[in-house]
């Protein structure tokens, strides 16, 4: 009877370790802040909402090789580094019900007038339990939903101006937050459409800079240098400035290309000499004689005497006739300390 009695009591304690082994390995600590998909016989058979121990040996729960790939592209807290961040833990099956943030990488939008701005856009969501079985049936999930985003805001901004992005910023990220939520909901039927991808979409973000694109450096090309893009920043800021202050930068300029034309001759290695009207810095007009020399104009009022009367003014001399380089030549004579040549 005692060999009996232990037999009896080693089968209950081997029973009762084997149910607490299958209740750990059969728990699962679902709720709102993740679930587990469930199959039986290999169809879908639920997401779990709360803890439960499965009983039912057919029931399985997806994990390892089995288990959904759900991948987003997140960004840390800095907005420098991009990674991708899976909402699945492939050894135990469970999947996040969290709030998340998916950052596609940067990407370039171009805007109506052409100009180029780098985009970083983010939104926030969170996997709808009630369809679970649309993100952990899709092969890409974490591709497809930055591609929309990605393709949302860039035709908000295709449509505008660049100057326009930032005074409606806010309507921007409005309407594609709008958008997301018509392509889970499908209320609409006109509006904008899309496959659902069983998310719940909290807010729609971006921020931006100008794309930097370097200028044209060669100086040969002068204002040629300047691309569409560096002569539309030009055009905003001088139609918004003081007429002013535009006249004082069209003369420093002026100035300034002044000084580079007499940088550059200087460069000859040559004598190069201007005039102070040549230069810009004195509005007295000169004339330039037919041999070269420069003449100053008369005064254009008439000398007045002692006596208070206007005096006719002196004649001026004709300028003598040009002088051609052979009469010069020969105009200077027989050269110093030399004797004249003897006739034969």
């Amino acid at each position: 009877m005692a060999t009996l009695a232990l037999i009896l009591i080693g089968i209950l304690l081997a029973g009762l370790l084997v149910f607490l082994i299958y209740r750990a390995a059969r728990s699962y600590d679902a709720g709102a802040h993740a679930t587990f998909i469930t199959t039986k016989g290999g169809d879908f058979y639920g997401a779990l909402r709360a803890p439960i121990t499965l009983w039912d040996p057919t029931i399985k729960v997806l994990r390892d090789r089995q288990a959904p790939d759900i991948t987003i592209m997140a960004t840390d807290a800095g907005g420098t580094q991009y990674f991708e961040k899976t909402l699945v833990n492939r050894r135990t099956g469970e999947i996040s019900l969290r709030v998340h943030t998916c950052a596609p990488r940067p990407f370039i939008a171009r805007t109506s007038d052409k100009r180029q701005l780098l985009i970083k856009a983010k939104v926030s969501f969170q996997l709808d339990i009630d369809r679970i079985q649309i993100p952990t049936q899709m092969d890409a999930f974490g591709a497809t939903l930055g591609a929309r985003i990605e393709n949302l805001f860039d035709n908000a901004i295709g449509a505008l101006e660049d100057q326009d992005v930032f005074a409606r910023q806010r309507e921007i990220e409005s309407g594609v937050l709008g958008k997301l939520l018509e392509m889970e909901s499908q209320t609409d039927p006109n509006a904008a459409t899309g496959m659902p991808l069983g998310i719940k979409i909290y807010e729609a973000m971006f921020s931006y800079e100008p794309f930097a694109k370097e200028l044209n450096k060669d100086p040969s090309n002068g204002p040629m240098a300047y691309d569409n893009e560096h002569l539309d920043d030009l055009v905003d800021m001088l139609e918004k400035a003081n007429p002013q202050t535009v006249d004082v930068l069209l003369r420093m300029l002026e100035l300034q290309t002044r000084q580079n034309i007499v940088s550059m001759l200087c460069k000859s290695g040559g004598l190069v000499a201007f005039t102070a009207s040549e230069l810009g810095l004195s509005d007295r007009t000169i004339e330039r004689a037919s041999n070269g020399v420069n003449i100053m104009k008369p005064p254009a009022y008439p000398a007045v005497t002692a006596n208070g009367s206007a005096q006719a003014p002196a004649p001026v001399a004709a300028a003598a006739p040009p002088v051609t380089p052979a009469e010069a030549y020969y105009g200077l004579g027989a050269p110093k300390g030399a004797a004249p040549p003897k006739g034969n």
